[in-house]
């Protein structure tokens, strides 16, 4: 059996590979394509080529991840704990100790914005600020106010700043099943979210790297159009995006037998052929932007949500 113990550059490691087997000893790059029964240590920092970095773990029957107190440089760590969920990942390699890999921490990108609320059929809601409800409270929002007259719980797949992209993968991971109902309010095409490598951002939590991109995003972290430029935002790749993902959930609520109604808050669909009984715009008919917004933001007060869910309801004939 091989095992490799991985860490940072420093004596350290040596002493915790040699603690559990005396005869450790260091995987280099003059030694990565020998190693043989036994157990071996060695850190990224170890080698100039990566790919032997990687060459090297891939012949191990374990891998145990032994990060230091303090790393040496935020490259090395950031490297070390990729490559290890690359292995754990896609390679189904034998990985001890990933509790303390924070690189990339899967919470952040793979946990859903609500739950269901019951075993009997229920209302879901998607989309983005307007859905989550900024500017009103939580029983103002018309998702709730909807679920009110229906007499159903609501879960809300919403996130403030979140793309169309985003609201698809959490409607399409989600609980769902016959008999529930689905509002999704459509927001702006010029959004999509990023898993961002902490050192090229400036305003973003260490413990929450998943990042909504907007406009605004690019205002806060200048340095963030080295790894997507601004143009991006505005093509066409991205409306290619967002109109597949509408169709993944409308085939997805088809096939399960779910009622799905697409509201136009940010974004008018007709231009994009997707006009049928399943959709509302409220775009043209609030121009966007309501009257009645607040002065401190951008987003509709209780009258609006209550116009909102209003208009709901009677595409759904309720």
């Amino acid at each position: 059996m091989i095992t490799i113990f991985v860490g940072d550059v420093h004596q350290y490691l040596a002493d915790q590979a040699q603690l559990h087997d005396p005869a450790a000893r260091l995987v280099t790059e003059k030694n990565y394509k020998k190693i043989s029964v036994g157990t071996w240590y060695c850190s990224i920092g170890d080698f100039k080529d990566f790919k032997k970095f990687v060459c090297a773990l891939r012949q191990a029957d374990e891998i145990i991840y032994a990060p230091p107190v303090k790393w040496s440089d935020t490259n090395t760590q950031v490297n070390t704990e990729k490559y290890l969920l690359d292995l754990k990942i896609l390679e189904f390699k034998n990985v001890k100790n990933t509790d303390n890999l924070k690189w990339p921490k899967l919470k952040t990108f793979l946990a859903l914005a609500d739950d269901r609320k019951t075993e009997d059929p229920q209302l879901w809601v998607a989309g983005c600020s307007i859905s989550h409800g900024m500017g009103v409270t939580a029983d103002q929002r018309y998702g709730q106010l909807i679920a009110n007259h229906l007499n159903l719980s609501v879960s809300f797949l919403t996130c403030p700043g979140s793309s169309v992209m985003w609201a698809a993968d959490q409607l399409l991971r989600s609980d769902i099943r016959p008999g529930d109902t689905v509002i999704w309010g459509i927001t702006s095409f010029e959004r999509f979210c990023y898993y961002i490598e902490n050192q090229y951002i400036d305003n973003v939590s260490k413990d929450n790297l998943l990042t909504h991109v907007g406009r605004s995003h690019y205002m806060q972290n200048p340095k963030f159009n080295s790894i997507v430029p601004l143009d991006e935002l505005f093509s066409q790749n991205q409306i290619y995006q967002a109109i597949t993902k509408i169709y993944q959930v409308l085939n997805f609520c088809e096939k399960i037998k779910v009622k799905c109604i697409l509201a136009g808050l940010l974004t008018d669909l007709t231009h994009y052929s997707i006009i049928d009984d399943r959709y509302i715009c409220l775009t043209q008919e609030y121009k966007c932007y309501p009257q009645d917004m607040t002065n401190r933001d951008l987003h509709p007060d209780s009258a609006t949500h209550q116009q909102y869910a209003s208009q709901i309801l009677k595409k759904l004939n309720c």
